[in-house]
């Protein structure tokens, strides 16, 4: 399920890129987004077998972006609709020394109002007509506005963030310029690279060497040893230990 694991939120969101990687789960996901459906209905707007539709179903529903439930239809037996449960939002970055997915949630789909009966005569349905014209024309207009005003606020800010992602790479391909000029074996680079990936993230700006063991799956006293190299040749690092043995770096 996505967004209910913080730990494994990263593999959720590569399954979610997985799912979405197929072109019919993207369009039964267009077609929910629009209002709830059932299975054959899907199946006759895309022309596609409902067997197969209902397989996407099942496959959305597990991990948490649309929920199956059946209801009573007026015009026959009770179906299974689907329907949107969960909105999100996908950011990919790819750049220098940058390669980031993030999954934003953007809250649960409001649900469909409650449908209440009204007697059905003429005179009653007539009115009640009028008034939903009159709602609609209200509403699509203050809609329109609203949604529009939003539109242009997430411009704003795409190009304030765009702008903020463009120098991010610039500093980082400015970091691998120099860096490659100093250190010249690879793995030696690749690790000092993740030392400064991980400090960034750190309000200390310093890592442990067990963090970083676990990363680079090498024995400790072999890891250590290359940073200390690492910290001679660049003259950037800094190694310090703390009352737990611990060892922390820092640039």
């Amino acid at each position: 399920m996505l967004g209910t694991n913080k730990e494994n939120e990263e593999t959720d969101v590569f399954e979610l890129l997985d799912y979405l990687s197929n072109n019919t789960r993207r369009r039964i996901l267009e077609l929910l987004s629009a209002e709830d459906l059932y299975s054959f209905q899907i199946s006759r707007m895309m022309d596609i077998s409902p067997r197969i539709i209902a397989k996407y179903l099942e496959e959305l529903e597990k991990i948490g972006i649309v929920s199956i439930e059946e209801r009573k239809s007026d015009k026959g037996p009770f179906r299974k609709y689907a329907s949107l449960n969960k909105a999100f939002s996908l950011i990919i970055d790819v750049g220098q020394n940058t390669f980031n997915v993030k999954y934003f949630p953007t809250g649960e789909v409001v649900g469909s109002e409650i449908k209440t009966k009204i007697t059905n005569t003429a005179a009653v349905e007539e009115k009640r007509n009028e008034q939903l014209k009159k709602k609609l024309k209200q509403e699509s207009t203050d809609i329109r506005d609203s949604i529009k005003t939003k539109i242009n606020e997430l411009k704003e800010l795409n190009q304030q963030r765009q702008d903020c992602v463009e120098e991010i790479n610039e500093a980082f391909y400015r970091f691998n310029n120099i860096i490659e000029k100093i250190v010249h074996s690879y793995n030696d680079r690749e690790i000092y690279r993740r030392i400064f990936k991980i400090i960034i993230t750190k309000p200390d700006n310093k890592v442990s060497l067990s963090e970083l063991a676990s990363w680079a799956r090498m024995w400790r006293g072999d890891l250590h040893g290359r940073i200390e190299v690492l910290a001679d040749q660049t003259g950037c690092i800094t190694i310090q230990k703390d009352r737990r043995g611990e060892i922390w770096y820092s640039i």
